[in-house]
């Protein structure tokens, strides 16, 4: 996947990791769901709160608790289906948390214009914006 490729998937998808469904993510309220992340509530979603979120995510998705996306499992928290066999680094057929993770992780840094290991609302408005504009 192209770099403006990985950061359109990163904009909606961000959204899917802190709690949109993947079919409600163009709807949910973009604040809403910073501040439902932004769990100590300082303005900025840090790496470990966006980490939280992203192992949330995977043991709500995780439908059969067997520690594993499947196919089916997985298109019900991600936006893009062919995302899948890109994240399914062993190509076992399944995604573990590790691999859902570890995908996720590198997207957050290049949104992260500071630098600081932190998003904040505006960073996070911006990459949905570049998304739209592209």
């Amino acid at each position: 996947m192209k770099r403006i490729g990985a950061l359109a998937v990163f904009g909606i998808g961000i959204l899917v990791a802190i709690g949109a469904r993947a079919e409600q993510a163009q709807k949910y309220d973009l604040k809403a769901a910073f501040a439902e992340t932004d769990a100590n509530g300082d303005g900025a979603i840090e790496i470990d709160e966006f980490y939280e979120r992203l192992v949330d995510v995977f043991f709500l998705g995780d439908s059969d608790k067997d520690g594993f996306f499947t196919e089916a499992e997985f298109v019900k928290v991600v936006v893009l289906k062919e995302d899948f066999a890109a994240i399914d680094k062993d190509g076992d057929g399944r995604v573990s948390r590790r691999e859902f993770v570890s995908a996720r992780l590198p997207m957050f840094m290049e949104i992260d214009g500071g630098g600081d290991s932190a998003l904040s609302l505006a960073e996070l408005a911006a990459a949905l914006e570049g998304r739209a504009s592209k």
